[in-house]
């Protein structure tokens, strides 16, 4: 498969994960004829959506497609060795940082509220970004250093 062709998947797949999460989460399906997870409820005669799944799958779902798409922007200057780097990181880094942030996460606060889940996708999320940003730099400036090499290599 092609570096391009996995590039592109990337951004599919941040794409199915924001839908799927703004499914989940329900709000743009009321009132609609699409089968949806909403459990209608009003307020002063102005419907809203009380979705059981908001917190749970909707919102961090959302969360992890908008983090992806960002990815796959950082992801879009990487040559071939920072690309396979960067999957040889994820291979550790993903299924570490979502069985912790199940662990983890709702937290109860002593105040009586709840943390929710999506809270540790973006704890989790951030240092992803940043990490992979910092791949695709270091790669970027080990082609940039090759490429001075050889052409003082060849001036000689």
């Amino acid at each position: 498969m092609k570096l391009w062709y996995k590039k592109s998947s990337l951004f599919i797949l941040a794409g199915i994960s924001y839908l799927v999460g703004q499914y989940f989460r329900g709000v743009w399906f009321l009132g609609s004829s699409i089968p949806n997870v909403c459990g209608h409820a009003e307020a002063g005669g102005i419907p809203f959506c009380n979705s059981p799944y908001s917190d749970t799958f909707g919102t961090p779902l959302i969360v992890l497609g908008q983090t992806l798409a960002i990815v796959a922007l950082i992801l879009l200057l990487a040559n071939e060795s920072a690309f396979r780097k960067w999957l040889h990181f994820s291979y550790w880094y993903v299924p570490v940082a979502t069985i912790l942030s199940f662990m983890m996460y709702p937290v109860h606060t002593p105040l009586g509220g709840e943390v929710s889940i999506s809270q540790g996708v973006y704890l989790f999320g951030r240092p992803y970004v940043l990490i992979t940003g910092g791949i695709v730099i270091l790669y970027i400036l080990k082609f940039l250093k090759r490429q001075l090499r050889e052409r003082r290599l060849r001036t000689k």
